[in-house]
């Protein structure tokens, strides 16, 4: 369908081609005009001499200089009225005028005709062309509406392209917003259930405990033991919770990782100091390895807050899972673009199977030891979670007798 601004512009278009056609027909039928009767004077030029007697060389001397025209002309003319062709001529003059209007009016008005049928049909073209990019335009927000984000176009050159194109961007971007809360969704409904399965453990035994307590038949003994219980849930509790607000402010986005210059030594000795008491109590030596004093001593951009927590997590399980008068090595050494961290226990080591499976939420090994311990399976996550948010990383591999946990921190600041 043809718009308004269309029509407009193909009217102007019409009435501009019409003007230029009139123009050359009028100078065209003004100088055919001219021709005939500069004709016509020379025929009563010639005649009006011959009326005189003169030679043919004095006709054609008088045609060229132009003498005596009028008189010449006058004479002519009574010439032609004597022998009756005045009529004849004028019949002649305007019969000639007719023909040339005609047949010049004719080629005129064909090649208006033509050029604007042409127009016109490349107008609808035109028109037609943009209600098909207008139709693909369209069918790709349709496509948008209903979650498609794929847009299939070829690549050449003009803005139809162009457009294509940034659709195309537009819709790698939606799909991976929609991908994104998608991902929240599931993470929200995932951490709730692991939430909920998590606490049902100590409040049910925290339950038990009060209630029992509330018994009157319990000896001194009893009544001791079960407050010991209770406050080991209310612990086990406190520290579920701590954990639990940890990772929910990790997740979304609370907690905000920012990394400033500073000596990764201080770090890591803050980390080391954290679980020194715990340490000390099974006569657990740490010993910090220096690969050199550049790696030391040195200064890099890292969060010191969020690391020491990171590190702190894995010299946590390495205590909890070491026996007593063994010893935790850490060791630094500095590469091109990273410092990797080594910390290695004699612990009771992980399986293999389970390398990957203790970075994930609320997983817990197999082990007999794993499972009578307390904890809450959270810590090696958010170790992994606070690495990964300053662009570093965190394995696990087996050791000598227990295992080594290497972290690779960054040392550009990205």
């Amino acid at each position: 369908m043809i718009g308004k601004r269309e029509k407009i512009g193909w009217v102007r278009f019409s009435v501009c081609t019409a003007a230029i056609f009139l123009c050359i027909f009028g100078y065209g039928l003004f100088s055919e005009n001219r021709k005939l009767i500069r004709e016509e004077k020379q025929q009563l030029e010639t005649a009006g001499m011959m009326e005189d007697g003169k030679t043919q060389e004095e006709i054609l001397y008088h045609i060229f200089q132009g003498e005596e025209e009028k008189a010449l002309q006058k004479k002519g003319r009574q010439v032609y009225a004597r022998a009756g062709f005045e009529e004849e001529m004028k019949a002649r003059y305007q019969s000639r005028m007719v023909q040339y209007i005609v047949r010049s009016g004719g080629v005129f008005l064909g090649a208006y005709l033509l050029i604007t049928a042409a127009a016109y049909i490349r107008m609808r073209e035109a028109v037609r062309r943009k209600e098909q990019e207008f139709e693909q335009f369209g069918s790709v927000i349709e496509q948008f509406y209903t979650g498609h984000y794929q847009v299939a176009y070829r690549e050449e050159e003009g803005m139809k392209s162009r457009l294509f194109s940034r659709l195309n961007s537009l819709g790698k971007r939606l799909e991976v917003q929609e991908k994104k809360i998608q991902d929240e969704k599931e993470t929200t409904k995932s951490l709730v259930t692991d939430i909920s399965h998590q606490l049902k453990t100590p409040v049910a035994s925290l339950k038990m405990c009060l209630e029992l307590l509330a018994e009157e038949d319990l000896s001194k003994e009893e009544e001791k033991e079960f407050l010991g219980q209770a406050v080991g849930q209310t612990q086990r509790l406190d520290s579920l919770t701590k954990a639990l607000i940890n990772i929910s402010r990790m997740e979304t986005g609370m907690i905000s990782v920012k990394k400033i210059q500073a000596p990764i030594m201080d770090t890591i000795a803050q980390a080391v100091s954290s679980v020194y008491v715990k340490a000390q109590e099974k006569n657990i030596e740490i010993e910090v390895v220096k690969n050199s004093d550049e790696a030391a001593d040195m200064a890099i951009p890292h969060d010191p807050h969020w690391t020491r927590e990171a590190i702190a997590n894995i010299l946590e399980n390495a205590v909890k899972y070491s026996g007593r008068d063994t010893c935790i090595q850490i060791r630094m050494m500095k590469r091109n673009s990273f410092l990797r961290i080594e910390i290695e226990d004699q612990g009771i080591g992980i399986d293999s199977r389970d390398y990957t499976k203790i970075f994930q939420r609320f997983y817990r090994g197999t082990a007999p030891q794993v499972k009578e311990a307390d904890g809450s399976g959270v810590g090696l996550y958010l170790t992994r979670s606070i690495l990964e948010a300053q662009g570093g990383s965190v394995s696990v591999s087996a050791g000598k007798q227990g295992s080594i946990f290497t972290i690779h921190v960054s040392l550009t600041d990205l």
